[in-house]
């Protein structure tokens, strides 16, 4: 009795069902052995016989008048050739004789490297995802920039122009969801901007220590400055820049 490619058999049970009992006895043996050492994998029926899926086709069985057809693909005969070398095969296939038990710790062996095998396959197939870079800090500040409509763009690019020019020190980049500026420690950062209100926020601790008619407001740990436009900045540019410059020496002094 060789194994029946009938087209019309949907599942394992309807195909184990055909064969006389001796037989069904060891296919349902053998179909236990797969499913305990492959767990998560899905029964159907492929090439007209018993299949294991799991990331592509796993393992097959069938039964035969003498015998039960293992087909574990060639690199799951190729990789057991030693352990094989007793029974009948080819290729891709090996027989296990019904009237002998079935070495159910080899055939485990065996699902379990096709199922390594398979998830190699599998990842060897997935697209390559790209990391994209994350923006450099120049990048993001021309982002915010750009974002600007063009009369603020003209007065916070003048603002900006005379903080980097203060020291040479500074670095900047975004942060609080605006320009700010920093030299080992945060320094100062562009406020929101409002018509008529340049802010700049100086969260230094050291700015408290600093005398300056442009700093305003009594916290405990920053000080605010306003200018009306880039005009009134480039008029208090030196000033500005003599703020920036005790800051930065602070920090150098610690």
């Amino acid at each position: 009795m060789a194994t029946r490619m009938n087209t019309a058999i949907k599942t394992t049970d309807e195909y184990i069902a055909g064969f006389p009992k001796e037989v069904q006895l060891v296919l349902q043996k053998m179909r236990a052995i797969i499913k305990k050492a492959a767990p998560k994998a899905t029964e159907t029926i492929s090439y007209g016989i018993p299949t294991f899926v799991l990331d592509g086709n796993l393992v097959h069985f069938g039964g035969y008048k003498n015998h039960i057809g293992f087909y574990p693909a060639p690199n799951g005969i190729e990789a057991f050739k030693k352990e094989l070398s007793k029974y009948e095969g080819s290729k891709g296939t090996v027989k296990f004789a019904l009237d002998k038990p079935l070495p159910s710790g080899l055939i485990t062996q065996i699902v379990k490297y096709r199922i390594e095998k398979n998830k190699e396959k599998a990842a060897a197939k997935k697209p390559v995802t790209k990391k994209t870079a994350k923006p450099t800090d120049e990048q993001q500040v021309k982002s915010w920039i750009d974002k600007l409509d063009t009369a603020t763009k003209k007065e916070i690019e003048a603002v900006r122009k005379i903080i980097k020019a203060a020291s040479a020190k500074l670095n900047e980049r975004i942060k609080w969801n605006a320009p700010s500026y920093y030299y080992k420690e945060d320094i100062v950062t562009f406020g929101p901007y409002k018509k008529d209100k340049l802010l700049l926020v100086f969260h230094h601790p050291a700015v408290v220590k600093v005398k300056s008619e442009l700093l305003q407001g009594e916290y405990k740990d920053r000080r605010l400055i306003y200018f009306k436009n880039k005009a009134e900045a480039e008029k208090n540019k030196k000033e500005l820049s003599r703020i920036i410059n005790e800051i930065v020496k602070s920090i150098d002094t610690k």
